[in-house]
């Protein structure tokens, strides 16, 4: 059983000496204490090694942590530090309980903290007469979440990737061909999903499968790329570079071996036949979010140059080649963006599409929260619902098991905005409205008189908001967003 709320402790994360973050951050520790929870807030510790160890191991010795965030809060990389240690702490042991808090924030995040928190439940303030509402709103929430739970494992918050090891992990056709397919050493396995339907958490899965088969494997989230790096090609390659031989340990004198002279595709070749060489241990390069790169200018090269490697195992047999897989995950069709296909690796190698859940799988899930949903014509309502969608299946369960509302009242609210989906929904809403072309291409689809193939159809199907249906035609991904858009995409934005 996990501690009752009252007997929790709570980690408040902001900017320092900024407001209207101040004021939300002393009206929910106000809230928590009165409620019983140990608070802890950063004020007055001075800065240094100390500070930063006491930080740290708050963070990770707390029930919950909630982040209060405005649009300036991905531009402090301390506030971003502390985030990322709650998350690091959650995907290892399950804890903290993580619950952002948006300051008049009208849009997404985005950027690296937004790829992290977009997805998670959160409570919204935006202004003084949302006061009683937000600290309510955030006790209930931490409440629910350290409720006491079925199972000898505490509920994971739905959205964001999971943990290798996490036991609500449900295993698909595309976690066992991309196992396969790095087992027999190929050297291309593209793996295709649109947004939240688990590309990342497959990717973290395959970096602990590939260590347990001895290879060497690295890591690249291009989510994390700067605007700066995406708008100049040496010094993207100059990047990757480095960070691989970080991640190896890779001694490579880059102030003789870079050479202007080269460019930056050569001189990643280059580094990598000689990062390769180094080891007759194969190799393995996770890359995950490669269609950030769909829009640079040096796109074509760059995957030019991956397709390079992926023929160089048939012109040059008995070169290193032969030990290098590159796994790339993606959602935007690549041939909307890549001007010659013959000349990128999307049209070779393993082609792996991740689905949604199917019904056994979705009943799977219910498994391992305790069987909220005891009836399995229930079930097949829900999953039907949610088209098997992983991030919203997990959020219903993680709803239901932890008490914070029962089946009938999900089922009969789930297209509200105020309903168990409705932070997701209204972000959805907010996130598309924001583009003429595609608030156009939704009203068609749900007119079944999609624009096909157009740009707008193409970002919402990579998004996960429409799909294509077996005739071709791009309907909305589930009844829930067909339900709550057909109500909402007509109205005005308040």
């Amino acid at each position: 059983m996990m501690k009752e709320a009252q007997q929790s402790t709570v980690v408040l994360l902001s900017r320092r000496n900024a407001q209207p973050e101040g004021h939300v951050r002393d009206l929910i520790e106000r809230r928590l204490a009165e409620s019983g929870c140990q608070v802890f807030v950063d004020r007055e510790q001075e800065v240094g090694v100390g500070w930063a160890q006491e930080i740290e191991a708050q963070i990770r010795s707390a029930d919950a942590v909630v982040a209060i965030l405005t649009d300036s809060s991905s531009e402090s990389e301390m506030l971003q530090f502390e985030v990322e240690t709650a998350l690091d702490e959650w995907r290892n042991h399950g804890k903290p309980f993580l619950l952002p808090v948006r300051i008049e924030l009208k849009a997404p995040l985005g950027g690296s903290m937004g790829a992290s928190l977009d997805d998670l439940q959160f409570v919204s303030w935006h202004g003084p007469s949302d006061d009683a509402r937000v600290a309510d709103e955030v006790r209930s929430a931490l409440k629910n979440s350290m409720a006491a739970v079925e199972k000898n494992h505490p509920l994971e918050p739905a959205g964001g990737a999971m943990s290798p090891d996490s036991p609500f992990y449900i295993v698909r056709d595309a976690d066992v061909e991309v196992e396969n397919a790095i087992r027999a050493r190929e050297s291309v396995i593209l793996v295709r999903g649109p947004r939240q339907i688990g590309k990342t958490s497959l990717i973290g899965r395959g970096t602990k499968f590939v260590k347990g088969l001895g290879c060497r494997q690295a890591s690249t989230d291009f989510q994390m790329v700067s605007s700066a790096q995406l708008s100049d090609p040496d010094l993207f390659a100059r990047m990757l570079a480095a960070t691989l031989a970080k991640q190896f340990s890779f001694k490579y004198d880059f102030a003789e071996e870079w050479q202007d002279v080269f460019g930056p595709n050569l001189n990643l070749a280059n580094f990598m036949r000689a990062l390769i060489a180094e080891s007759d241990q194969p190799i393995v390069w996770f890359m995950d979010e490669a269609d950030r790169l769909f829009h640079a200018s040096f796109a074509s090269d760059f995957f030019g140059l991956l397709r390079s490697w992926h023929n160089a195992r048939a012109t040059d047999p008995s070169g290193p080649w032969g030990r290098f897989t590159l796994v790339i995950a993606y959602a935007t069709e690549a041939r909307l963006f890549i001007r010659d296909l013959n000349q990128s690796p999307f049209n070779v190698g393993r082609q792996v599409t991740m689905a949604n859940f199917t019904v056994d799988q979705t009943a799977q899930l219910n498994e391992l929260y305790g069987n909220p949903v005891k009836r399995r014509s229930d079930l097949e309502a829900l999953h039907f619902l949610l088209a098997g969608q992983p991030f919203l299946v997990r959020r219903a369960f993680e709803q239901l098991a932890s008490g914070a509302i029962d089946f009938a009242t999900l089922f009969e609210t789930a297209d509200r905005s105020d309903g168990p989906f409705g932070d997701h929904l209204r972000r959805l809403l907010v996130a598309v409205s924001q583009f003429p072309e595609m608030v156009s291409a939704l009203r068609s689809s749900l007119d079944s008189t999609p624009p096909a193939g157009s740009d707008a159809v193409q970002r919402l199907v990579a998004a996960g908001v429409l799909r294509e249906d077996p005739a071709g035609r791009a309907v909305p991904a589930c009844d829930l967003y067909a339900l709550y858009l057909d109500e909402h995409i007509s109205e005005p934005m308040r």
